[in-house]
């Protein structure tokens, strides 16, 4: 969270605007009270009720939500052999062993 008087944002204001577009909230004051927040549009219809309240706790001051919007982690890939196995059947066979019931 960046936070600026109206004068140097008026100054600056596409440096500021740049900080908002990399996903910074900039928070404008006037004579040390804030008057203004500045950030990326969030679709509230969009968000899970969970994403709802990391944003709640964002604005207080709480968490830090991350910059990029999605997951740079690619899922595996399952082989036709994979996808044969039932898994359920083997995890229940080692259960067994523990459960008798």
């Amino acid at each position: 969270m960046i936070t600026v008087g109206v004068r140097n944002l008026k100054d600056r204001l596409s440096q500021y605007l740049q900080y908002v577009k990399d996903g910074e909230t900039v928070i404008v004051t006037e004579h040390n009270k804030i008057i203004a927040e500045i950030s990326t549009p969030q679709k509230q219809e969009a968000l899970t009720p969970f994403e709802q309240k990391l944003v709640e706790l964002s604005k207080e001051g709480e968490v830090i939500l991350a910059k990029r919007r999605k997951s740079i982690a690619k899922p595996p890939k399952i082989t036709e052999a994979e996808k044969s196995i039932d898994y359920k059947a083997i995890l229940d066979e080692v259960r067994a062993d523990r459960f008798p019931w």
